[in-house]
């Protein structure tokens, strides 16, 4: 999550640039974090797209940074990640919004992923 926040921030989805954050976190050992960053790029669109197609009266543009970077990491894991069973990426992304959003972002992203984890089930 962190590091696609780093993205957002810099507009720069190429993780490789970021080697400095990325060794300091630990992050490019970690295999599975390395494939999640090479999605996010890949399928950036599609990861938004998804989102903002499950938000409810709120605008894509109105998402704040933090849990911008929350919903792209979960919804990357739940499109792309078999390994990640959905509920995990749900319950992990609402312990991140809890822990760096505002006091209203965990019920904003379980609400988006809720809806979008309804969504993929129907695919």
């Amino acid at each position: 999550m962190q590091m696609i926040y780093q993205m957002e921030i810099t507009g720069n989805f190429d993780y490789e640039s970021l080697n400095i954050i990325a060794e300091d976190m630990n992050i490019l050992g970690k295999k599975q974090a390395v494939e999640m960053l090479v999605a996010v790029r890949e399928y950036i669109s599609d990861i938004d797209t998804k989102i903002e197609a499950n938000l409810d009266n709120w605008a894509f543009g109105r998402i704040s940074k933090t849990d911008l970077a929350i919903l792209r990491t979960a919804v990357c894991e739940m499109m792309y990640m078999d390994s990640i069973p959905r509920a995990v990426s749900i319950n992990e992304a609402v312990k991140l919004s809890k822990k760096y959003g505002d006091e209203k972002s965990y019920k904003f992203v379980n609400s988006v992923l809720a809806k979008i984890d309804r969504d993929l089930s129907a695919d």
